[in-house]
């Protein structure tokens, strides 16, 4: 009987491990957290629903469904419209009036002075 690993089957299962973390990691960022206000959970830019137009404009001006600073949130923006309906999708000039998220964030937030 052999007991000898060969170097092939080491380096294997040396990736199984970063591999395997790196899952865990990504998974844990898929739950909902309750202290966000609720408004960061939802996705309002749904790419199957976009023109590859209105994705490079996104993608252009960096646009995130959840802001990265709290004092920066679409919300508080001058060319946010906020949607009808209490706690749903607001609207964006930047992006021709499409759908963004009062938690999101993209590169042309502008306050009104």
């Amino acid at each position: 009987m052999n007991s000898r690993m060969s170097r092939r089957t080491l380096l294997l299962r040396g990736l199984q491990i970063p591999v395997a973390g790196g899952v865990l990691m990504g998974l844990s960022a898929c739950g909902d957290d309750p202290d966000s206000g609720g408004d960061t959970a939802m996705v309002c830019a749904d790419p199957g629903t976009m023109t590859s137009a209105e994705e490079s404009v996104r993608r252009t001006l960096n646009y995130v469904e959840t802001s990265p600073d709290p004092a920066r949130k679409c919300m508080d923006c001058e060319f946010f419209h906020a949607a009808r309906e209490a706690g749903g999708c607001g609207t964006c000039e930047m992006f021709g009036g499409k759908p963004v998220n009062p938690g999101g964030h993209c590169d042309s937030w502008s306050v009104d002075a």
